[in-house]
């Protein structure tokens, strides 16, 4: 119960790499190092306000979790999920309502988006988000730029933290300092 309100938190004003621990965690531990940003083959990934963030403008995550393997402080996991918690948000101009595009449904990989007729009749996108892990695909395949990304949810913890021996670590550095 102590871990959840430690962990109580607004979402992160902007996204984070895909194996970010929950944003008071990530917060604790990223250190701005630059690693995870110099190892992106894409460039998605920059360092803002001190911190790794997460830009998907030109090209999608693929999730190949380079950023991951060059974290040494422990705020990017491997036992987190790949997400970025991204979900799509469509526009009202959108020409799928008018069923003449649905070019996000084809090109998500996760088939995680579907168009579905609303009670009134309008053609609606929905996204699973059991099935979306944020990559950005649907967003960069809309040609007209009616789909944005935004932050949804806060990560949960794996059963087992990865990021304890470097609280840990921390902790006797600090005190360390402290002598």
């Amino acid at each position: 119960m102590q871990r959840k309100n430690a962990l109580a938190t607004p979402l992160p004003a902007v996204a984070r790499p895909p194996q970010a621990l929950p944003e008071a965690l990530f917060n604790a531990l990223c250190s701005g190092c630059g690693n995870c940003e110099r190892c992106c083959p894409y460039g998605l990934v920059s360092i803002e306000q001190g911190k790794a963030a997460l830009s998907i403008e030109f090209t999608e995550c693929d999730f190949c979790l380079k950023c991951t393997a060059a974290c040494d402080t422990g705020a990017l996991c491997n036992q987190m999920t790949g997400d970025t918690l991204l979900r799509p948000q469509i526009s009202h101009s959108c020409l799928g309502h008018q069923e003449s595009c649905s070019i996000c449904v084809i090109k998500c990989s996760q088939q995680a988006l579907t168009f579905q007729q609303s009670d009134s009749g309008v053609r609606q996108l929905k996204c699973d988000a059991q099935l979306c892990n944020g990559c950005g695909l649907c967003k960069l395949s809309c040609v007209h730029g009616h789909i944005v990304l935004v932050p949804v949810g806060e990560k949960t913890l794996p059963e087992r933290p990865c990021y304890e021996s470097h609280l840990h670590h921390e902790a006797h550095e600090r005190a360390d300092d402290n002598q």
